[in-house]
């Protein structure tokens, strides 16, 4: 706590009778006669308190508080005149923006209470700055903490993403390796997917998302026995019934969490149609989950122009013109145009004419 107290008066026998005054208040006291010598004192000392006489030669009151101001903005100012008057003071006031205005000859209670609430008028005002600094300081810590947190977290969360990805891969992959000898379908169907999905307006995290959950579009076929996934001819009606009953198994394993929600309702609609002969639901037109209308389109293309266990690989010119032939049956029309644009296939609607 400043208990620093600075007089400048050019009367000596002032300045020592208000040190008398003062001196059972436990302050500091410095003085000075003239104002160009209390502002070097300033300079020198960490003063709390002025209290300058309002009449002084060089340097009158008003002039010399104004430089302390400027020289030490938060030291509170005190003025004593013999010339009090409503004027002096607000000059004193307006000008040095003074705490507190005494009078010649001066009260020795109102002497002793205005020091003593300048005092602690300046006390109050460094301890607000005290806390002040420590607050900005905490919440500098408290900043770079939250940054290095968030990296961390951040960090984390793409390690986790990454493992996660490569998980999702992994069975996806090993998955289709059981229907196809490479895996790579699983691969083409996500940037068809994902293609599709920007094509159609969509951003490019929404893009990635459906595009990456549609390599899972067919998990459920881990359940199918082998003799039936990898038969190389037509399958029987009960082996057809076990065939399309990975379209339910696949959304069971996708399990109830939220985040799996695109994923489970690709796995268990891209075999649906646009006219509702399709399965497991038997689901028609937009009543199809969006994301199933998309998959469906890039996996029958993918898997009409690749080789199959039990088929050839079609060429494209008789892929594209049997899904024209299955628009409005099997495929959204309005999203299978998109991907004839992207294909740069020549528009259903000008194929329709010939």
């Amino acid at each position: 706590m400043n208990n620093n107290l600075l007089i400048v008066d050019d009367e000596r026998k002032i300045i020592n009778s208000l040190k008398r005054e003062l001196k059972h208040g436990g302050y500091a006291i410095y003085s000075a006669t003239q104002g160009e010598v209390g502002l070097n004192i300033l300079k020198k000392h960490d003063i709390a308190v002025v209290l300058s006489d309002y009449m002084m030669p060089k340097m009158d009151g008003i002039t010399f508080l104004e430089a302390a101001k400027q020289l030490k903005p938060d030291v509170v100012r005190l003025i004593i005149t013999a010339y009090g008057s409503l004027d002096n003071a607000m000059i004193a006031i307006n000008r040095a923006r003074i705490f507190g205005y005494l009078t010649k000859p001066w009260s020795s209670d109102a002497l002793r209470g205005t020091i003593a609430n300048a005092f602690e008028h300046y006390n109050l005002i460094q301890e607000n700055k005290r806390l002040q600094k420590i607050m900005d300081e905490q919440n500098q810590l408290l900043k770079r903490f939250n940054m290095n947190l968030e990296n961390m977290v951040h960090e984390r969360t793409a390690q986790l993403e990454e493992a996660f990805r490569e998980g999702i891969m992994m069975l996806a992959v090993a998955v289709e390796a059981r229907d196809d000898v490479t895996g790579e379908h699983v691969k083409r169907i996500y940037d068809l997917t994902r293609r599709i999905c920007l094509k159609l307006g969509m951003s490019v995290e929404e893009s990635e998302r459906i595009g990456f959950f549609s390599m899972v579009h067919d998990i459920g076929k881990i359940h199918i026995p082998d003799n039936v996934l990898r038969k190389p001819g037509h399958l029987t009606d009960k082996e057809w019934s076990i065939m399309k009953e990975h379209t339910i198994m696949g959304e069971k394993i996708l399990g109830r969490k939220s985040f799996y929600q695109t994923a489970r309702e690709i796995a268990r609609s891209h075999h649906e149609r646009w006219d509702g002969s399709g399965y497991p639901d038997g689901l028609k037109g937009e009543s199809i989950p969006l994301t199933a209308r998309i998959v469906i389109i890039a996996d029958i293309f993918d898997s009409l122009t690749h080789k199959r266990s039990y088929k050839e690989a079609w060429s494209k010119e008789d892929v594209f013109a049997e899904m024209k032939r299955q628009s409005g049956s099997i495929f959204d029309p309005e999203i299978l145009e998109q991907f004839f644009e992207m294909q740069e296939v020549e528009p259903i609607r000008k194929a329709r004419k010939m």
